[in-house]
C-alpha cells in the first residue's frame, strides 16, 4: 500500500468487533501477512470478486487465494484483473471438476465446491494458519484479530451457528451453542496435517451409516468437537433476519456478513444487500452481468413478502421481533455505506493520479 494512503479500516473503526477471546495471548511471530482463502465454481464468481474486494478494502495487506473448481476463462480473467486493480496477491489454484464426485450433496443451494476447504491443509503445505471464507460473504472491518488469536490445540476458530437445525446438531453430538458454521474457519493447519483431519472428514462423508445434512460442516463439527475455539458472532453474521430471535442477538455491528442459503445479493433483493452492492459498484466493470430473476424466484420472493405482511397484520410475536431485527439491519447498512463512501472517496483523492493504490477500489 502506498505510504500516503489511508486504510479504510482506520476510517471504519466503528465496524470492528472484538474477539470473545480477547484475553488470550496473541501470535507475535507473524512472518507473512494473513492469507484469506475462498473456493468457487463458475456460479459464485460475483461472490468471489466482492469478498476479495471488500476484504482488501479493510485489510489491504492481506494475501488471497481462490480454489478454482471449474471457473470459466472469462471469469478467471476477472479475478486476475481484480488483483492488478487492487495491487494485491490473488493466487488461483485449479481443482478438477471431478475431485469430489464420490461425495454427495443434499442441500439444493450447494455444489461440490463446498468441499474445497478440505483440500487446504495439503494444498498450502508452507502455511501454518489461514482464514477460510465462503464466497457468499462480505467483509465490513478489520480481520487481523483472526490472524492473531491463539488457537492453542484447537483445529479451528469458528462462530457458533445462530439458527442450526436441531436434528443435525444432535446428530453431531453438539449443543445449539457449540455447533459452528463452517463459512469462516481460522484453520490451524499443522494440527490438521498431523491428525489428518481432512482425510477423516472425507472418510466420514463417505460412510453411508452416518448421513449428514450439512456435509463437511457437520463432519468438522463431529471430528473437531471439543477443539473448536468459538469466535465472536460478529465474524460470521447471517443476513437472514429469521436467524435471530431477538434484536439483541444480532451482532452490532458485524465484521463479516454471510448471505446464507439461497439469499445471494447478486441474485435477489435481500436484507443487507446494499453493503454487498456498495463493494460490487466499486468494481462494476469487472463484475459478470447479473442474471434476470426467474419466474420461480419472483414467486418465492412474493410468498416471502406475503408471509411477512400477514404476520405483521396478525401481530405475531415472531414477526414483531423479525421487524426489529430488520430495522437494526437497515440502520447498520445505512451507517456503513455512508462511512465507507467517505472512506473510498478519501482514499481515491490521496492516490497518485491514474494509479489505484493497493486496497483501493477506485
Amino acid at each position: 500500500m502506498a505510504g500516503d494512503g489511508i486504510a479504510a479500516s482506520a476510517i471504519l473503526t466503528g465496524f470492528a468487533a472484538p474477539m470473545q477471546s480477547a484475553d488470550r495471548p496473541t501470535r507475535l511471530d507473524l512472518v507473512s501477512p494473513m492469507l484469506i482463502i475462498t473456493g468457487s465454481d463458475d456460479n459464485y464468481v460475483p461472490g468471489v470478486l466482492v469478498l476479495i474486494a471488500s476484504a482488501a478494502f479493510h485489510n489491504p495487506q492481506a494475501r488471497f487465494a481462490v480454489l478454482d473448481m471449474g471457473i470459466k476463462a472469462e471469469n478467471r480473467a476477472r479475478i486476475d484483473r481484480l488483483a492488478r486493480r487492487l495491487g494485491i496477491e490473488i493466487r488461483r489454484h485449479e481443482v478438477s471438476d471431478g475431485c469430489f464426485d464420490h461425495l454427495t450433496i443434499k442441500r439444493a443451494h450447494l455444489s461440490r465446491s463446498t468441499y474445497l476447504r478440505l483440500l487446504i491443509p495439503d494444498m498450502f503445505p508452507d502455511e501454518e494458519r489461514v482464514i477460510y471464507m465462503d464466497c457468499d460473504m462480505v467483509v465490513m472491518g478489520d480481520l487481523s484479530p483472526l490472524d492473531r488469536v491463539d488457537l492453542g490445540d484447537s483445529f479451528v476458530g469458528a462462530v457458533p451457528c445462530p439458527s442450526p437445525d436441531p436434528v443435525e446438531v444432535a446428530a453431531c453430538g453438539h449443543d445449539t451453542g457449540t455447533y459452528v458454521n463452517a463459512g469462516l474457519l481460522v484453520m490451524n493447519l499443522p494440527l490438521w496435517r498431523e491428525e489428518k483431519l481432512a482425510e477423516r472428514c472425507i472418510a466420514l462423508l463417505t460412510d453411508p451409516s452416518r448421513p449428514l445434512l450439512s456435509e463437511d460442516q457437520s463432519a468438522v463439527n463431529i471430528l473437531a468437537r471439543g477443539r473448536i475455539l468459538h469466535l465472536d458472532l460478529a465474524y460470521n453474521t447471517y443476513s437472514d433476519p429469521s436467524s435471530y430471535d431477538r434484536v439483541e442477538d444480532f451482532p452490532h455491528p458485524p465484521v463479516v456478513l454471510h448471505y446464507v442459503v439461497n439469499n445471494k445479493p447478486w441474485n435477489i433483493p435481500i436484507p443487507l444487500a446494499d453493503i454487498w452492492n456498495f463493494h460490487a459498484a466499486q468494481i462494476a466493470d469487472l463484475m459478470p452481468p447479473r442474471k434476470k430473476l426467474t419466474l420461480r424466484r419472483r414467486l418465492s420472493l412474493w410468498n416471502r413478502d406475503r408471509k411477512l405482511v400477514m404476520g405483521r397484520t396478525m401481530r405475531r410475536h415472531k414477526y414483531r421481533n423479525r421487524d426489529q431485527v430488520i430495522q437494526a439491519m437497515r440502520r447498520i447498512e445505512a451507517d456503513y455505506i455512508a462511512i465507507a463512501t467517505r472512506g473510498a472517496s478519501l482514499r481515491g483523492r490521496m492516490s497518485p493520479a491514474g494509479e489505484p493504490q493497493a486496497g483501493s477500489l477506485a
